[in-house]
């Protein structure tokens, strides 16, 4: 089940990202919605997500599991 939910979400992000990370998060309207470093850092900045929390989703996005996953979908 958790499965499909993060399929999901990777798929509602990759057809909309602003929108699906503005429904989560608080994007201040400035924020250029089509630099994820610029997402990220505003995201940080404001402490809706740590710096650990990102290395972790880079470390996971990187992991060879989860793009043979991805690629499948």
């Amino acid at each position: 089940m958790m499965q499909n939910n993060i399929f999901g979400m990777y798929q509602q992000f990759m057809q909309n990202p602003a929108g699906m990370l503005s429904s989560r998060f608080n994007i201040a309207q400035d924020v250029n919605v089509n630099d994820p470093n610029a997402i990220l850092q505003h995201l940080v900045n404001t402490n809706q997500v740590t710096q650990t929390q990102i290395n972790n989703a880079m470390a996971m996005k990187n992991n060879p599991i989860v793009q043979m996953l991805m690629r499948g979908r």
